[in-house]
């Protein structure tokens, strides 16, 4: 099973409860309770997990910079009122190919869009484009 970590900002009756009727996931505060987690530090928690997928709406996550082969991190581009959306776009998305296995979302930052999805692989040039 995957393991996938849902952004503080995220809604966990909204998103992480559905999301965890198909699969393993956790809120992301639960990582280190107590604790203030900026998002700068997101990346390093998220090297010492085991091959997570981070899952957020904050646009500041969509950046090639955060490609690294011990995470991916998957950026809905949806608004705080959509974000009830997101469990069956993961859910749709984690069925692609290019994102089915740990071993093919490994490396990858995707910002996904109703439309496309647009990402990063870990030492690629282009970004590369999927539309659905």
């Amino acid at each position: 099973m995957s393991q996938i970590i849902v952004d503080e900002q995220l809604d966990p009756e909204e998103v992480l409860e559905p999301i965890r009727q198909w699969t393993t996931a956790q809120w992301l505060p639960k990582l280190r309770p107590g604790e203030i987690i900026k998002d700068d530090r997101v990346p390093q928690l998220l090297r010492e997990l085991r091959q997570p997928t981070f899952v957020t709406i904050d646009a500041g996550f969509w950046d090639k910079k955060l490609c690294d082969n011990k995470y991916c991190i998957l950026y809905f581009d949806l608004n705080t009122k959509q974000q009830a959306l997101l469990p069956r776009m993961l859910r749709e998305l984690l069925r692609l190919p290019e994102f089915r296995t740990k071993a093919a979302r490994m490396g990858k930052v995707a910002r996904v869009r109703f439309s496309r999805i647009d990402y990063w692989q870990l030492h690629d040039e282009q970004q590369i484009q999927i539309k659905w």
